[in-house]
């Protein structure tokens, strides 16, 4: 997995780094590990030997830098969900002032875009981070949280443009964030990461037609 913010080793020979650019490529080093090896054989099966060696760093450096595999883990898995925030972000600077058609849409075309580029940090979010254990729960929350606020933030500029009335209970964009995540779980089950955009026009319909629902008036 090449995540974007992430070295993923130091230069061979003498090098001027300092000591804290040096741990900085080995954490890097070790998250881009840590999301792979997940990916491939599944969290339980996780193991600093297992780290260690796809990081190519020691096991004394492991634990300089970690006191487990779990904080390890939880790191890759903070710095993986910074990416897709900030991809997020990214995705409607320099697009002008989309109305709430084109920010859901763009939203989720983003989304599905990295995550076929990053299969690895797909399945780490979108399989993985589930058999993990209830210490991992809170990032995905923090996710679906991200992204409902995004879809939230379409429909506000809805009502304001007067295209769209009331406001809608959170249950509703609840029920959004795990339609979604049921929908790229089950692609990357059967067809794997390269089909996940095919995915953007069925799931931008979807939620623009439950987004359209009519909601409660504010007094």
């Amino acid at each position: 997995m090449n995540v974007p913010i992430i070295d993923d080793r130091l230069p061979r020979g003498p090098h001027r780094l300092s000591r804290d650019e040096v741990a900085q490529s080995q954490r890097g080093r070790l998250y881009v590990a840590a999301l792979d090896a997940v990916a491939e054989h599944g969290y339980q099966a996780l193991t600093v030997a297992d780290l260690v060696t796809r990081a190519k760093i020691s096991r004394r450096t492991f634990y300089e830098l970690f006191d487990s595999k779990d904080a390890c883990f939880a790191a890759a898995f903070e710095v993986l969900v910074e990416i897709v925030t900030g991809r997020l972000s990214e995705s409607v600077s320099g697009t002008g002032e989309l109305d709430w058609h084109g920010l859901v849409r763009t939203s989720l075309t983003a989304y599905l875009n990295l995550l076929a580029e990053e299969p690895a940090g797909a399945r780490t979010l979108h399989i993985e981070a589930l058999r993990a254990g209830p210490a991992f729960a809170d990032y995905r929350r923090r996710l679906m949280a991200v992204f409902a606020a995004r879809m939230r933030a379409a429909r506000d500029i809805g009502v304001a443009a007067g295209e769209l009335t009331g406001q809608l209970p959170d249950e509703v964009f609840e029920f959004l964030m795990g339609g979604i995540d049921d929908r790229i779980r089950d692609c990357l089950l059967t067809r794997g990461p390269t089909a996940l955009p095919t995915l953007a026009p069925p799931l931008t319909t979807i939620a623009l037609t439950l987004l359209s629902s009519p909601g409660a008036e504010t007094s």
